[in-house]
């Protein structure tokens, strides 16, 4: 999902296969090739100022839905491939995955994924699949109420040094990728799912341990993105609409912003902001403090691409999840739900500057099968279509 001023913004956006296998050359330093040294020169590499048209686009959410993608052979390789790991579980012996680093404390390949409901995760195996691929982490902190993958009141422990282990352990990950890494901390700050970042201030102090720490480690090619929801449906949860700056760790900890995109960009079946808005919100604050954006989560949620049908998401959207079930064209899709989505890439290029989508059949997956207790997801798999695959290929002009 690359983007850029015209419709066949992607193609440069697509940037890339080309950007990224350069940049992995310099970072590799190989035989000819200069070795990129500093910080700076590194995230600006990953920003938009050396590439001021250009667009990143990055497929996820799993090993399998990424696979799905790259196999299908209708495409090139995504400059991206996203996944995430469980913070709280990567120095966890008894936990096999390592909260889905796929590697143990000693840097040792572990056989295992883990499926958390979402699909297998193995952030070492995506990268040796996908070689010439930037890493999108997203790093879940939440502290929920104390399952295996949370810790109740983790974010005032990582904030005074309890975790410490666990951040140097994901900063030796981060240099041996090799490769640009994004690592969306905290992610989707502002969502109501999402316990313990209600709490400001222990979030903001968490993320800024853990980027002071990277940085203690000496990491130089990781970008910190600060990712909100944007979600209606977190305000219409809250009964409000929340102030996202009341997250922001400051200039020097965020390298990138990002966002969530699944819902019509325009509907408003409560009293809330629409999806564009909230959008808005996050774009209009990158270009005031001069940072880039990712949309690090897409999904046109409620569709099966494969099936070609739209299901209510929910009952706080529109209905029982998974009822009401109706038929529609190809072209009825593309143009409810991808071309609002390309428009907004396009008419944005001059901060947008990354695209995730994630490129799943989320039916099959057990967190947001039947019945439906995480919403109505459906099937969002480009390639099962052929016209909006084609489509697609013409939008991103691989």
């Amino acid at each position: 999902m690359c983007q850029h001023a015209n419709p066949v913004s992607f193609g440069p956006g697509v940037q890339k296969c080309l950007l990224f296998l350069a940049l992995l050359l310099l970072l590799a330093g190989s035989g000819c090739a200069t070795r990129l040294t500093d910080e700076h020169e590194i995230l600006a590499a990953m920003a938009s100022s050396p590439f001021e048209d250009k667009v990143i686009l990055s497929v996820g959410q799993d090993l399998d839905s990424v696979s799905s993608y790259v196999d299908s052979g209708h495409f090139p390789v995504p400059g991206g491939v996203t996944t995430y790991l469980a913070f709280y579980q990567l120095n966890n012996a008894s936990f096999p995955a390592y909260g889905a680093l796929g590697q143990d404390t000693e840097g040792r390949a572990t056989k295992e994924n883990i499926d958390w409901g979402a699909g297998p995760l193995n952030a070492l195996k995506l990268a040796e699949n996908n070689p010439g691929s930037a890493l999108v982490i997203g790093l879940n902190i939440a502290e929920g109420s104390g399952d295996i993958l949370w810790a109740p009141g983790g974010l005032a422990d990582i904030a005074v040094g309890a975790y410490d282990k666990n951040i140097r352990r994901l900063a030796r990950f981060c240099r041996q990728a090799k490769r640009p890494v994004y690592l969306r901390i905290g992610y989707e700050f502002d969502g109501a799912w999402n316990r313990g970042y209600e709490k400001q201030g222990s979030y903001i102090s968490a993320y800024q341990r853990i980027v002071d720490v990277m940085r203690e480690e000496q990491v130089k090619n990781v970008a910190y993105v600060w990712q909100a929801s944007a979600s209606p449906v977190d305000d219409i949860i809250d009964g409000h609409h929340e102030d996202i700056r009341g997250w922001y760790p400051g200039d020097d900890y965020v390298d990138w912003m990002g966002l969530s995109w699944f819902l019509p960009p325009d509907k408003m079946p409560a009293n809330v902001a629409t999806q564009r808005q909230l959008a808005d919100e996050v774009l209009n604050f990158a270009r005031e403090k001069n940072k880039p954006v990712m949309i690090a989560e897409a999904a046109p949620q409620g569709y099966d691409l494969d099936q070609l049908t739209q299901s209510n998401i929910s009952a706080l959207w529109d209905g029982d999840p998974g009822l009401q079930k109706q038929n529609k064209t190809p072209n009825e899709i593309w143009q409810a739900w991808f071309k609002p989505f390309f428009d907004y890439i396009h008419a944005n290029d001059d901060v947008i500057r990354a695209v995730a989508y994630i490129n799943a059949d989320w039916d099959s997956q057990a967190l947001w099968a039947a019945p439906y207790h995480q919403g109505y997801w459906g099937d969002s798999r480009v390639q099962m279509n052929d016209v909006i695959r084609q489509k697609w290929l013409s939008e991103v002009d691989w």
